[in-house]
């Protein structure tokens, strides 16, 4: 703000040379005020884009942490974490954006210096008027942009339900159903975004408007002054160099007024603490009289190295609920955990792959010896083409994989982090009874790992503990 003050300045010194037939003195005026707009365009323009990528940086080496905690199926769209990013990403522009605002009071000194108090007298008025109109214009804008944005995650979410179950549709051939829903949704969304646009034109105009009588009183006060002989052509110019400047400072920061309560709310979005896991335990796991928050029902458990448990019950009894407590993903209702620091695998057939290799999808970048991923691999019986080539690409939703292959995959990668415990979420009902022997055996050659198993009725270890549930 102040290199803008100073490029004013040498502004008002280049015009009042060039009146006074002062060529020489023109040009180095010139020179200097393009060096003055250029230096201060260059450091706010560096300093923006350096700052704004830090942020990025920060905040998207936290995604891995959102994207553990597990989602129900109409809520796994994570766009809100783009969009949050780029919004927390002007932080920097608008703490900038608000010290110039308060560094432009030092505005008023000069033009009190230049061209006396009636000028910052009009300079105070309009802008305690302006101020509420520049945020009024701005939240007005904010309202319109968070209904868009909540269009949007709902088309996101919508998209992705649909393209799940992309086969089951086309098999019902019901495709022009789901493809007139989301034309719908996308409809809603695209108005969402022109009523926010215009919006933000008429908000624009009644700011530029308001600035732009400011300046203009300013100018008819120490134009008049200049006719009277009362001050001079520099100090006139000054005054009004500078008013343009002050309102120009004070316009930004009232129209970003909005930006600023979304950057606040992305931080809060992004800023979620990590999913409190476990105190840390001797033991692999101790449960007492743990309680989820979608069963009344209690469990009490403690598990050494090598214990098999397993969890019984029909569906619906809250059994996931309990495991998604244990390992941290989500608080219990009542009761405590504690589990061990090293590894824990929580196999489920809701798990999901990359859309990366097999080998990726497995060591999740950890470097292993491909013999000790074969080894997993023939463990489990995942054998012939579609399991020969690791460098082969893998679609997230494990297209040309039965549902079976996927969860011996999903427990090869789990295994392959070397795991004192695993969890196996009710696997056994979409395995064959080979594939569940297969696992059991697997699960045999490492005696060391402790399991936990949840099934209705088809069980794949053999348990030294269990706990039957019951409605």
């Amino acid at each position: 703000m102040l290199l803008a003050f100073a490029a004013s300045l040498a502004t008002a010194s280049l015009v009042t040379a060039a009146v006074a037939s002062q060529p020489g003195a023109a040009v180095a005026w010139l020179l200097v005020a393009i060096a003055l707009h250029a230096l201060r365009s260059a450091l706010t323009r560096s300093w923006s884009v350096a700052a704004a990528g830090r942020v990025r940086d920060r905040w998207r080496q936290s995604f891995a942490q959102h994207l553990r905690v597990p989602r129900p199926e109409g809520l796994r769209g994570r766009g809100d974490l783009l969009q949050a990013t780029e919004d927390a990403a002007e932080g920097p522009d608008l703490d900038q954006l608000s010290a110039a605002a308060r560094v432009s009071g030092v505005g008023l000194v000069v033009v009190v210096l230049a061209a006396g108090w009636p000028s910052a007298a009009i300079i105070v008025a309009l802008a305690a008027v302006a101020v509420p109109l520049y945020r009024r214009a701005g939240r007005r804008s904010q309202t319109l942009i968070q209904e868009h944005l909540r269009r949007r995650d709902l088309l996101e979410r919508r998209q992705l339900e649909l393209l799940a179950h992309a086969t089951e549709l086309r098999a019902l051939g019901s495709v022009e159903y789901a493809a007139t829903e989301i034309g719908a949704l996308s409809d809603h969304e695209h108005r969402a975004a022109e009523r926010a646009l215009r919006i933000a034109l008429e908000s624009s105009l009644v700011t530029e408007f308001v600035s732009g009588v400011s300046v203009g009183l300013v100018a008819m006060v120490v134009g008049f002054a200049l006719l009277g002989s009362r001050l001079d052509l520099f100090r006139a110019l000054v005054a009004v160099l500078v008013t343009a400047d002050l309102f120009g400072a004070i316009r930004r920061y009232g129209i970003a007024f909005h930006r600023r309560e979304a950057a606040q709310i992305a931080r809060r979005v992004l800023d979620v603490p990590d999913a409190p896991r476990p105190p840390a335990s001797a033991r692999v796991a101790v449960a007492t009289r743990l309680v989820s928050t979608a069963a009344p029902w209690e469990a009490t458990f403690a598990l050494a190295e090598g214990d098999r448990l397993l969890l019984t019950g029909p569906s619906g009894v809250g059994k996931s609920s309990l495991l998604h407590a244990l390992v941290g993903w989500s608080a219990p209702a009542s009761g405590t955990v504690e589990l061990t620091p090293a590894p824990v695998g929580f196999v489920s057939p809701a798990g999901g792959l990359l859309t990366a290799s097999l080998r990726d999808n497995l060591t999740l970048g950890r470097t292993i010896p491909e013999d000790a991923v074969r080894e997993i691999l023939d463990d489990l019986g995942l054998v012939g083409p579609r399991f020969h080539d690791l460098d082969e690409t893998l679609s997230a939703d494990g297209g040309g994989l039965s549902s079976g292959e996927r969860v011996r995959l999903l427990l090869a990668r789990a295994l392959l982090a070397e795991p004192a415990l695993v969890v196996l979420d009710d696997i056994g009902g979409v395995l064959d009874a080979a594939s569940r022997a297969r696992v059991a055996e697997a699960l045999d050659r490492r005696p060391q790992v402790a399991v936990i198993e949840a099934t209705a009725d088809t069980p794949v270890v053999v348990p030294t503990t269990r706990i039957e549930v019951t409605r």
